[in-house]
């Protein structure tokens, strides 16, 4: 099933970076090709929301997968190794972590909101475009504060997540506290499945949010008693194959899913039962089912675990944050040159290149910053937590 003692988990990294890229298709189609795209138009017959194609372009699906790999990879490590000193010092530097990508973005939105280069404002939040505020320190007073604290997105959209991967990352650390002092396996999956549960119904509006990552805890539990799980499923192998497509099909078909829009064609079963509220509870049961293949079956992991797809691995955290003013600042005004000249069937593909490549662009740099700062936290808490152990 899968090669034990393995170093760091390229696949995880792949994975990620292949939700990015997802995350990215949803907001181009939303603005470049809305009817293919389908949230705002169901009925028409090129919408793929109304198929399970719809999951390869399915943003939201996508973040699901996100918070489910925050909650195993901030865990793992420290619940291998019993070391809860590294919990807590992962719980310290979260926030610091999340912050110089998240205010260097919201001030690449207000540069460009200042250049008067956004056509489309309904993307954004109140006060973004008042004359009287200053808009760079009402981005970096986002970027800082608000973004994390309150949910602010107000000049970049996507930044919705930051709120619930920072609190869904601290229930991450402490169920994993509570985990790593269970020595028997089926009583630690009983605590956490208590605390998901817990999470999802009673820790208000973004609780199916927090019990993805809590979801993600149990997950890396599993995975460090791989060995052991396996032996006990034994008696399953006959069935191995069956079981994951089986699973990949129901994996598919629920990121198909769109809870903003009517459920027409394939999903029209789904009309009676529709409503914002469920489209994240089958996210979260697709992204739990996506992570564990992604971990387990060696066919899909092996291609994930390629160098060229660690690449996009390490570039998802700024591909995901950077894309959309890009789009909407620099791609989008091209678009209507070239739509106007070229027509929409080459339009759209050209304006997709740009995209990509200005986006790429972008985030490389970030990354490389990215990756600078963790390794300064790194070694900031890393000294603490010998101080600790010393003392």
């Amino acid at each position: 099933m899968i090669e034990a003692n393995r170093g760091k988990l390229i696949e995880l990294e792949a994975l990620r970076g292949v939700a990015a890229v997802i995350v990215m298709l949803h907001h181009f189609l939303v603005v470049v090709a809305p009817r293919l795209h389908g949230r705002n138009f169901p009925d028409d017959p090129i919408a793929l929301v109304r198929t399970p194609l719809f999951a390869l372009v399915n943003g939201t699906a996508a973040v699901s997968i996100f918070f489910v790999l925050s909650g195993f990879v901030l865990t793992m490590r420290a619940m291998q190794r019993h070391d809860w000193r590294q919990l807590v010092a992962g719980a310290a530097r979260r926030w610091p972590r999340l912050v110089p990508l998240v205010v260097t973005t919201n001030i690449l939105s207000a540069a460009f909101v200042l250049l008067g280069l956004y056509q489309d404002r309904t993307w954004f939040g109140t006060g973004v475009f008042d004359s009287d505020r200053s808009v760079v320190g009402s981005a970096l007073i986002d970027g800082l504060f608000t973004t994390f604290f309150h949910g602010s997105a107000r000049f970049n959209t996507v930044l919705w997540t930051m709120h619930y991967e920072l609190f869904g990352s601290l229930a991450a650390y402490a169920t994993a506290l509570i985990l790593i002092f269970q020595r028997s396996f089926a009583l630690a999956m009983l605590t956490g499945t208590i605390v998901l549960v817990l999470f999802a119904l009673f820790a208000g509006d973004g609780g199916v949010y927090y019990a993805m990552m809590v979801s993600g805890v149990l997950i890396a539990r599993i995975y460090i008693e791989r060995e052991r799980v396996a032996g006990a499923l034994a008696f399953m192998q006959p069935w191995c194959t069956p079981i994951v497509l089986v699973t990949a099909a129901l994996a598919i078909m629920l990121c198909g899913y769109e809870g903003y829009s009517r459920p027409t064609g394939f999903y029209a079963f789904m009309a009676p039962y529709a409503s914002p509220e469920i489209e994240p509870v089958l996210h979260g049961i697709a992204a739990v089912a996506i992570v564990a293949l992604s971990l387990f079956c060696e066919p899909l992991r092996r291609p994930l675990a390629r160098p060229a797809a660690a690449l996009l691995g390490r570039l998802s955290f700024p591909l995901y944050l950077v894309h959309l003013p890009i789009l909407l600042a620099l791609v989008t005004p091209v678009h209507s040159r070239l739509d106007a000249s070229l027509g929409a069937i080459v339009a759209a593909p050209l304006a997709f290149l740009l995209f990509a490549a200005l986006t790429l662009a972008a985030a490389y740099p970030l990354a490389r910053f990215d990756e600078w700062w963790v390794g300064k936290l790194h070694e900031m808490t890393s000294r603490v937590v010998t101080r600790v152990r010393t003392a």
